[in-house]
């Protein structure tokens, strides 16, 4: 090869080898993962604009129907249209509330419209005004996607309907997400807040809910909230509290963990007595409910169904029913805790099919509570299969399988006085032999 093209290709290949090396350090940082709640690694592609644009601190933003969205985009604070193809936008933007009123409120607005990147905080603190970080009130199509909404009274406060609130950090707040209508709020980093999530008719889903310091979700009053695939964990409250709520699904959470019980569900008795109403028609199924003060807890419910969860290591009790009836409780694993199950003036509720294992106490009655069937159970290596008062009257036992754990606490007495005697012996055996060797 002659000198010349020999060196043309040595050339060639330094300038494919640099742009190589320069595309490597363009395209990395827009490569970046995600683990989703099962700890799947999802490898993304992140939109350049993201890294292109540089946020700017702004005022904050007041837009009160569509003559303000308008005048917001004239301005230049917004961009697109308010279409379902071509939304208004607010993004890239830092705004300080200065301690009072919100950093963005929108009322009374039916335009598409979507908040992205957007660093919200230090928001008023009025408590009848729930100032945010983020303010929706009678607002619908809105989309909240990847903003930070910290050190405000409210991370995002919501009341409208067909709103989303998606991938977003919520964090050091008083109430992380206060959302009332319909909303779905999936995939957002929820932490260090007073209560997490406070609301309903939620749809709840993907959430890290972790490390607040008083309730993780507690969803109060309303109807068809789901709350789904969520870790709840390490609250300094309780995990999820369904607080006089009914027609409800509470499924494949991780409650782990929290100082409070992992789920409580929590009716009233009204001035006209009729409690029967208020906590009931609940769905709680397949989560893992580990490590809490009780696992599951109803006080004052009806016609709920706890199945096929896994109820585990729990302080007190795995499942504990106060005051409630024509509870459900099928195909659930409910072992090493204090009660398996506890039962305290309960009626009429179908204990069915569940493994109930190494806790001291398997299924516990309290207090008249009568009625209930329990039948087709395994109870193994608990200290006592069932017990109950003597005011618990017509309950039904049947088709258990139980095999109890016999109380060894004296058996040790035998094989250390066995022990004690030899002991006793060999050293009087020794002395005799010395005194025998000296004379």
């Amino acid at each position: 090869m002659p000198k010349g093209n020999h060196l043309n290709l040595k050339f060639k290949i330094k300038v494919i080898i640099l742009m190589s090396i320069g595309f490597n350090f363009i395209l990395l940082p827009l490569i970046y993962y995600n683990i989703n709640i099962d700890g799947e690694i999802i490898y993304k592609i992140s939109s350049p604009n993201n890294f292109l644009k540089t946020s700017e601190v702004s005022g904050k933003i007041f837009i009160n129907g569509t003559s303000d969205w308008i005048a917001l985009k004239n301005a230049g604070n917004c961009s697109g249209e308010g279409t379902y193809s071509d939304p208004y936008v607010i993004e890239d933007l830092i705004i300080n509330g200065g301690s009072t009123g919100s950093c963005i409120h929108i009322e009374n607005s039916d335009a598409y419209f979507r908040i992205e990147n957007c660093t919200l905080y230090n928001s008023g603190e009025n408590l009848f005004n729930y100032d945010a970080g983020i303010r929706l009130i009678n607002v619908s199509n809105g989309y909240l996607i990847k903003n930070n909404c910290s050190k405000n009274f409210c991370g995002i406060f919501h009341y409208g309907n067909n709103n989303s609130i998606f991938q977003n950090s919520i964090v050091n707040n008083q109430i992380g997400i206060y959302g009332t209508g319909e909303c779905i709020i999936s995939k957002n980093n929820i932490t260090n807040n007073l209560c997490g999530i406070f609301g309903q008719d939620l749809n709840i889903s993907l959430n890290n809910v972790d490390y607040n310091k008083g309730w993780g979700i507690w969803l109060a009053w309303g109807p068809y909230n789901s709350v789904t695939y969520n870790s709840v964990k390490y609250n300094d409250g309780i995990g999820i509290f369904l607080d006089e709520a009914v027609y409800n699904t509470i499924s494949h959470n991780n409650c782990s963990n929290n100082k409070g019980n992992g789920i409580h569900l929590e009716g009233a008795i009204y001035p006209w007595g009729d409690y029967r109403q208020s906590c009931r028609s609940n769905l709680i199924s397949e989560n893992i409910v580990y490590n809490n003060s009780c696992g599951i807890m109803l006080n004052i419910t009806q016609e709920n169904h706890i199945i096929n969860n896994s109820i585990n290591n729990n302080k007190n009790g795995g499942l504990e029913l106060y005051f409630s009836r024509d509870i459900q409780i099928l195909n659930n694993q409910i072992n090493e805790n204090y009660y398996g199950i506890k039962i305290v003036e309960s009626i009429l509720n179908d204990i069915f099919q569940n493994t109930i294992n190494y806790n001291y106490y398997g299924i516990s009655l309290f207090n008249s509570s009568y009625g209930n069937e329990i039948t087709y159970n395994i109870l193994h290596y608990n200290r006592k299969c069932f017990t109950e008062t003597d005011d618990c009257i017509g309950n039904i036992y049947e088709n258990n399988d139980c095999i109890e754990i016999q109380d060894n606490s004296l058996n040790w007495i035998i094989p250390f006085t066995v022990i004690t005697i030899i002991s006793f012996l060999g050293v009087v055996i020794i002395i005799l032999l010395l005194r025998h060797k000296r004379t």
